[in-house]
């Protein structure tokens, strides 16, 4: 018995990859091209002249004052409450009154003769601290006219 079936190539195997593969190899020489070869840079870029000595007839302003940041730690006591604390300047459990001590904080660094643009606040959540409650401490924050605030991360 003679099989014909068995002799025959099937050329359907599946579709044709060459194609495919062209366009794949296109896209990777471009990209190689393209792309920049350099590591991360390691060092902060500054415009800052360089000198191998620093100046040692500098005077310290004597009614200079530090340009300190204020920090906000908010702590999660009971998961519905939050507290917000800043170094005994600062402690309040609720969004109202936050704002009405840091507006009363603002007003006491302006009368000390610091600019607005020199204030910073940074925002500390302590760790499992909700997100509403971070929010919360921003809107305040933003409520009593402070424009620079940041965050920071737990220690």
């Amino acid at each position: 018995m003679k099989v014909e079936g068995a002799k025959q190539v099937h050329y359907e195997s599946g579709p044709d990859m060459t194609p495919l593969v062209d366009v794949v190899m296109v896209l990777l020489i471009f990209l190689m091209m393209v792309g920049k070869f350099g590591g991360a840079n390691r060092y902060l870029e500054s415009d800052m002249p360089i000198s191998s000595s620093g100046s040692s007839n500098t005077q310290v302003d004597p009614n200079l004052i530090p340009k300190e940041p204020v920090v906000i730690t908010v702590i999660q006591p009971t998961p519905e409450a939050f507290r917000a604390v800043n170094g005994g300047k600062i402690n309040a459990g609720d969004e109202k009154e936050l704002q009405t001590q840091l507006t009363a904080l603002l007003a006491g660094l302006k009368a000390a003769g610091r600019k607005l643009d020199d204030i910073q606040v940074f925002i500390k959540p302590a760790k499992n601290v909700k997100y509403s409650h971070v929010i919360k401490v921003y809107t305040a924050a933003t409520g009593a006219g402070f424009t620079k605030i940041g965050f920071q991360t737990s220690d």
